[in-house]
């Protein structure tokens, strides 16, 4: 039976907004924002819009793109009373949306709250120990989401994990979503485009905005919580059309595509920069590719279409590091892809990662002196973080190896488990070291120089410079949006759940594989 939405009117005789959709803040609790990644939050913004194609109202709220507090969160939810909440959790934003949910039943007790996100389907038990939390959706949450607004009970809705009678039950999984043309496009205009910019280094021109032609990823990194989940596509037609209407009726002019491995279908790839360069739009795009899905068919085919920048994980120069962490490809291979990228004039971002399980003083070297010998563009560092839904939290949780669970903590910049050959210390200054080593040579200097075609871009790189060259990057200096910082997960904990703590794969809670 549908609840009733739509034309509830309060005392006052206005409407309530249906459907309200919360993105935490994040970089609150990391280094400066100037080097992290400001734009929309995708996967609410194709939730409100599949929500207003079935005559529902949404209001999107980006706490971190609007760098708001607490006070106005409280201010917008008096404003628009909605009847449904959504939050979207990642691991590094999961504290602050405990007190978000808090604060949205106090403001709106009635309502139903419901989280979603890699993080909270991956522990729905422990998202579920805050009361305000009335359920969890594991998976794609469009569907799930109109199924919870049109349901009066959570017990027919697939996919989702709910407090019943004092126990969590956890409904089979929702069928995947194969055909994604069924989803209309991010409601982009639910949100200001001025709260956003890309990372440092990957535009060339303004505004920029991001998008998914894929989801899901046939990869098994071992620290990736994207690993083994379904891929499936959009069509080319339908992503150019977007691109269209984001060109003409927004003045998008950069578009950075999140994609986990944007070439892995590579007819799909192809046709897509085929329609797209029929088009002769003034803009530039940069994707993520591997190493292994990558050709001179390929590249030749994106930089015609605007590619400029292609961001490869490369991860390590150690090959016993690269087998552990489940992406054994050759470095020849990586050799091949960045001489192919280099051909057809197009720049390579490569993302490294260090302090992996193993990990010893002479395998971080290995992986610098590989990043040097690529003539890569940009270097990327990342300290190795086990998310929760991954492979290597599973294998640390087993070896007793977590140090905490402070998951503010959990940002690619900490260490947060037991290194077994090397200090912390000695990881932190390696960083350093290495960033200094990369980009203190003269043809990376030479590079920066040439690709400046806007002036914010000599700003960002000084600012860039500043953090990531400089000594005690990692000390967190000053705290934005203090109301978000130095809680506790654990302060929000307010019901009783019994059993265990788990923490499921993500591909296996997406199947309904649930070993407990």
């Amino acid at each position: 039976m549908l609840r009733q939405v739509k034309g509830n009117l309060l005392r006052n005789g206005k409407k309530r907004t249906d459907l309200f959709l919360i993105y935490p803040p994040w970089a609150a609790l990391g280094r400066d924002t100037y080097l992290q990644n400001f734009l929309p939050p995708l996967g609410i913004l194709t939730i409100a819009a599949y929500a207003e194609s079935k005559g529902y109202s949404a209001h999107v709220f980006d706490i971190h793109g609007e760098r708001a507090d607490d006070l106005e969160l409280r201010r917008r939810l008096r404003l628009t009373r909605p009847r449904f909440i959504g939050i979207s959790v990642l691991t590094n934003m999961c504290v602050p949306a405990h007190k978000i949910a808090k604060i949205c039943k106090e403001e709106m007790p009635d309502c139903t709250l419901v989280v979603g996100g890699v993080h909270a389907e991956a522990m729905p038990e422990q998202m579920l120990k805050n009361s305000s939390i009335d359920c969890v959706v594991r998976g794609d949450g469009e569907k799930g989401m109109i199924s919870i607004m049109q349901e009066k009970d959570f017990k027919n809705v697939a996919g989702v994990s709910y407090f019943d009678n004092g126990k969590i039950v956890h409904n089979p999984a929702a069928k995947v979503q194969m055909d994604l043309d069924i989803y209309p496009q991010p409601a982009y205009h639910l949100v200001d485009f001025a709260n956003y910019f890309p990372p440092v280094g990957t535009y060339r021109k303004f505004p920029a905005i991001n998008m998914l032609m894929t989801r899901g990823c046939p990869g098994k990194c071992t620290f990736c919580n994207s690993a083994m989940t379904t891929l499936r596509a959009s069509s080319p037609r339908r992503i150019v059309d977007q691109i269209k209407n984001l060109y003409h009726n927004y003045g998008i002019r950069q578009i950075m595509f999140y994609d986990d491995t944007f070439t892995v279908l590579k007819k799909v790839c192809l046709e897509f920069c085929e329609l797209l360069e029929k088009e002769k739009l003034d803009l530039s795009y940069v994707a993520y590719v591997r190493g292994d899905c990558f050709s001179q068919e390929l590249a030749a085919a994106m930089k015609k279409s605007g590619c400029h920048q292609v961001l490869m994980g490369i991860e390590t120069g150690s090959a016993e590091i690269a087998k552990k962490i489940g992406k054994p490809i050759q470095k020849e291979r990586y050799k091949e892809s960045v001489r192919i990228a280099h051909e057809n004039g197009l720049e390579i971002r490569g993302s490294f990662i260090v302090g992996n399980l193993g990990e010893t003083r002479e395998t971080m070297e290995d992986t610098l002196k590989f990043a040097i010998d690529l003539d890569i563009d940009f270097m990327q560092l990342n300290i190795s973080t086990p998310y929760p839904g991954t492979a290597l939290y599973q294998e640390l949780v087993a070896k007793g190896m977590l140090r905490h669970k402070d998951w503010n903590a959990y940002g690619q910049e900490e260490i947060v488990y037991d290194q077994l050959n090397i200090t912390d210390q000695e990881i932190y200054k390696f960083v350093t070291y290495a960033y200094r080593k990369f980009y203190l040579r003269p043809m990376p200097i030479l590079r920066l120089l040439k690709r400046i075609t806007v002036p914010r871009l000599i700003r960002d790189y000084f600012v860039a410079a500043k953090l990531l060259l400089t000594p005690g990057r990692y000390v967190k200096a000053r705290e934005k949006w203090s109301c978000w910082s130095n809680l506790k997960e654990e302060d929000f904990f307010d019901r009783e759940v019994g059993g265990n703590e788990y923490s499921r794969l993500t591909y296996e809670l997406r199947q309904g594989k649930f070993v407990v």
